[in-house]
């Protein structure tokens, strides 16, 4: 009998060591943002006002004058995740409006782990109301899908009509296929401002198989608080896998800077990850 509680904690072993950073939803650089959209749920390509524009959307990062250096981190002990992402954005000293992102990344079990890091150029510009941007990213990973040492490029468009926008944007083109990060595309509608309150959609496809194309749903949303607090939520549908999960997010907000903590949670779907925290500090350098 001595031996039944054994075998059972080995086969719960067994499956815990089959996390793999490429499971659908896991702490991993396509399914997880900088810390505002990561609260939302991810549906931020339509806002996409902060350094938070680098991962979601570049187009959005000539929408307002800003000089902002963001250190933001992630941590899942279970899983294991851990991540580090240190970014800086200028929209102030050219009417070309840059940012800098560098990532590193280690997610999954042995046999199933991801590390490795990217960095990334971000640049925009806006005509009236309408933003074009790009982001140029260099790819150096181990990844349970193979070696991913590749250039990437993003292309964004972002559109306001008042209180409403919409956003077009394609990730991670490159010449030939980049294990573990996939070619997608989105599309996002939003409604707000960055004074008062968003509420955010977004789909978003993965291209990296035409005859099976894999589709994520999000919805989002925020709320200002007398300018000095914010409060987000918003729940991600990955339709092809049936897999959901909520987040939810609090920043505090001064003259100064900022500092942001973020959670979400799987609620439904196959076995994975379960949560994570993510959390980040700004300082506003203008």
């Amino acid at each position: 009998m001595r031996a039944i509680p054994l075998v059972v904690l080995a086969c719960a072993f067994a499956a815990r060591a089959q996390n793999k950073a490429t499971d659908p939803g896991a702490p991993w650089p396509v399914s997880v943002d900088l810390p505002r959209a990561t609260s939302m749920g991810g549906a931020h390509a339509a806002i996409a006002t902060s350094n938070d524009a680098l991962t979601v959307n570049p187009a959005g990062l000539a929408q307002l004058r800003r000089y902002h250096l963001e250190v933001d981190g992630l941590t899942d002990p279970r899983f294991p995740a851990q991540a580090l992402m240190v970014s800086i954005v200028d929209s102030m000293s050219s009417p070309v409006a840059t940012g800098l992102l560098f990532s590193r990344w280690g997610s999954g079990q042995p046999g199933g782990r991801g590390e490795g890091w990217y960095g990334g150029l971000a640049y925009s510009y806006g005509i009236g109301s309408t933003y074009l941007g790009g982001m140029t990213k260099y790819y150096r990973f181990a990844t349970p899908d193979g070696e991913a040492h590749r250039f990437a490029q993003d292309f964004g468009l972002l559109s306001k009509r008042g209180n409403f926008g919409y956003a077009l944007v394609v990730q991670n083109i490159s010449t030939s296929s980049i294990p573990a990060f996939p070619i997608t595309a989105a599309a996002a509608i939003a409604w707000g401002n960055d004074t008062d309150w968003h509420i955010s959609f977004d789909y978003k496809a993965d291209l990296s198989d035409t005859k099976n194309v894999k589709s994520k749903i999000a919805g989002g949303g925020e709320l200002l608080i007398e300018q000095v607090m914010a409060l987000r939520s918003g729940a991600t549908f990955d339709a092809t896998r049936e897999l959901w999960w909520i987040s939810a997010g609090v920043a505090l907000l001064t003259e100064r800077g900022g500092v942001q903590i973020v959670w979400r949670r799987r609620v439904a779907g196959a076995p994975g990850f379960d949560q994570f925290f993510e959390g980040g500090i700004t300082l506003y350098l203008e």
